[in-house]
């Protein structure tokens, strides 16, 4: 049986389906984030795909997906999580393998991957020392270390902030007699499709404290400030997608999303909250920020995709958009003609 007759045949209700997710909510919404991300919703919805398996329309990309953790889950439960970036790697983890079993399609949790080299230069005797390259779906970030680092260096951009946190770190240098602590230089040789930054709350945090965390916030970075890169810097520019925030006892999904509107197709763009199943614009970034505070909200892993890879796709989808106008105008003029 191939894999999306599988899913259809779980015979789930909307209701069942609905009572699942209201009690994994944090599922529901690390899902609706992940599908923000353009590289993945492109990859994942081609038609041409689903059709290779069957000629059923019914089946959209989206449910097979939710379908797929569904099923994952009912075979390999998911144990009491220590956050909501485990529940993460937990569905990075079990739909890995269902979203191979598509066809010609790779292994896409490869592309949340970052592979750090680490190398440290002892101040005193200056031997180098290479450590073993380390794999990671991102980096998580105490949210007390990004308040008290904007004290201490409160003209920082949260990039620098980040990499303060992350350099704020010795190591004893390995060469007998030395035994220097020195501060360790990270390192990558590959730009990952999507950069993710999970932040750690203690969830009793003060509005000012939310606040003073939030601020430093930014909709785009530079992944090359936080990491050592050698490549072309003009690929190393990352966007802010979507978010994965903690809001009371519920997750929230903040997006940037567009659409086009109008008889031009112009396109508009801002952010919008999705919680429950509802929505609700909140315009610009400073909208998102302020929101932020009036609800007591949390970010609590931040999803930034590669700036030139999703302008090309989004160039890509307009271009398929274009011909699908034109193939219609196309048929009506063959139907008139007729």
């Amino acid at each position: 049986m191939n894999p999306l007759t599988y899913f259809q045949n779980q015979n789930l209700s909307i209701t069942q389906e609905n009572n699942f997710f209201q009690e994994n909510t944090a599922l529901k919404i690390i899902l609706e984030s992940i599908w923000k991300i353009n590289f993945f919703k492109n990859q994942f919805r081609s038609r041409e795909r689903i059709h290779s398996f069957t000629s059923d329309d019914s089946l959209i990309p989206h449910d097979i997906l939710r379908l797929s953790l569904i099923n994952k889950l009912s075979l390999n439960p998911l144990q009491e999580p220590k956050g909501v970036f485990e529940t993460f790697l937990y569905i990075l983890e079990h739909l890995g393998l269902s979203w191979r079993l598509l066809k010609d399609l790779p292994l896409w949790n490869s592309h949340f991957e970052v592979n750090e080299m680490a190398k440290m230069i002892c101040y005193r005797c200056k031997m180098a020392t290479e450590y073993p390259v380390e794999r990671s779906y991102g980096l998580i970030i105490n949210a007390n270390s990004i308040r008290e680092t904007k004290a201490d260096f409160e003209k920082s951009t949260f990039e620098d902030i980040v990499n303060f946190i992350r350099i704020d770190l010795k190591m004893p240098c390995d060469k007998e007699g030395c035994g220097s602590q020195s501060y360790v230089q990270r390192m990558i040789s590959k730009l990952p499709t999507v950069f993710t930054i999970a932040l750690e709350w203690d969830n009793d945090e003060t509005e000012e404290e939310i606040w003073d965390t939030t601020s430093v916030l930014v909709p785009e970075i530079d992944i090359s400030v936080i990491y050592q890169y050698e490549g072309d810097s003009e690929f190393t520019k990352y966007r802010l997608v979507s978010m994965v925030c903690s809001c009371g006892d519920q997750y929230n999904c903040v997006a940037y999303e567009s659409e086009r509107v109008g008889k031009n197709k112009e396109e508009k763009k801002r952010w919008v909250r999705h919680f429950g199943y509802q929505k609700e614009d909140t315009g610009e970034w400073d909208g998102v920020l302020s929101m932020f505070l009036e609800l007591k909200m949390r970010p609590e892993i931040l999803f930034f995709e590669n700036i030139k890879q999703r302008d090309q796709i989004i160039t890509e989808e307009a271009y398929e958009e274009e011909e699908e106008e034109e193939d219609k105008e196309e048929y009506k003029i063959f139907k008139r003609r007729r």
